[in-house]
């Protein structure tokens, strides 16, 4: 049996995990802000490798929010990461399809994972797919840990200079980000700016359930955007198709996903929790062979043969 290296890189974290040790081993993130995005991930995934200790693998299956944008891209990194782990194939795909694998156990459907970002994959028996929203922090994420701490950040801002209502979410930023002096100024020259912002969602949603009018209002309308966009998915692949739903910021004991099942309930729409992770869906695809419902999302690179 192969032997599979699972990877999970996001941009708060990229974790890896082999079907043959226990234990998972996660280092820092890596976002698309930090140069060559494939050096860097690179040399997060080695740095992971090494501290795990792992044995050599077979294949190596990633799911990247930082997946590269063309194929010889791809090549490079999995050149990269075969001749560090040893692995004669690596699989290189976008997080949504290793995520969407782990949360519906490989079966066609609509899975919707939010986390610092937001992922929906939908996908029919056939293979066709469509990917709704997940154009990252700039342009998209509708709903996801960056769009709800960035909205806290801006109401607190407000509040400070004087355009906004009085929040609790103030005290909250003054705790989470050392004090309000130069708020902005400094959270712009961090490091890792996105994952910053992001894990300020966390004291938006437990401000909402504390009843604060400004974070109520922003969770609100993040699940809103995640509906719209978990509706466009099913209403794509059919009404009846299973939907999914997982990521950090959609636990069962979460506000966020407490909102979002009431407008999916109001609209007659039923979902489940997702089977397993997107680390999990990594090691399940490379258990398998790349001749599946998900062919097409997967980049293939695979060791040239010695003569």
């Amino acid at each position: 049996m192969s032997t599979v290296l699972g990877i999970d890189g996001g941009q708060s974290g990229i974790r890896l995990k082999s079907s043959a040790q226990a234990g998972t081993v996660e280092v820092d993130g890596v976002s698309r802000l930090e140069g060559d995005t494939v050096r860097a991930v690179f040399n997060a995934i080695a740095s992971a490798w090494k501290h795990g200790r792992f044995e050599p693998v077979d294949r190596v299956v990633m799911g990247l929010t930082t997946s590269p944008a063309d194929a010889a891209a791809a090549s490079r990194l999995g050149a990269l990461v075969g001749a560090e782990t040893g692995a004669r194939e690596v699989w290189i795909a976008d997080d949504t399809v290793t995520s969407h694998a782990g949360a519906l156990s490989g079966e066609a459907g609509v899975s919707l994972i939010t986390g610092t970002g937001v992922g929906c994959l939908a996908l029919k028996n056939d293979g066709e797919s469509r990917v709704i929203d997940g154009h990252g922090y700039l342009l998209g994420d509708a709903g996801g840990g960056f769009w709800i701490g960035s909205r806290g950040v801006s109401a607190v801002l407000k509040q400070l200079d004087g355009r906004g209502e009085t929040t609790m979410l103030t005290e909250r930023a003054e705790n989470q980000f050392a004090g309000l002096n130069n708020l902005a100024a400094r959270i712009h020259s961090v490091r890792r700016p996105v994952n910053r912002i992001s894990q300020f969602a966390r004291d938006v949603l437990t401000a909402a359930v504390e009843g604060d009018a400004i974070a109520n209002e922003i969770v609100d309308g993040a699940a809103h955007e995640l509906f719209e966009t978990a509706r466009v998915g099913l209403h794509w692949v059919g009404e009846d198709a299973p939907l999914a739903l997982g990521g950090k910021l959609l636990g069962p004991n979460t506000v966020l996903f407490a909102r979002l099942v009431e407008l999916l309930a109001a609209d007659g729409l039923s979902f489940r929790p997702a089977d397993a992770s997107a680390l999990d869906g990594a090691l399940l695809l490379g258990a398998g062979e790349a001749d599946s419902i998900y062919r097409s999302l997967i980049h293939v690179w695979k060791e040239e043969p010695t003569s």
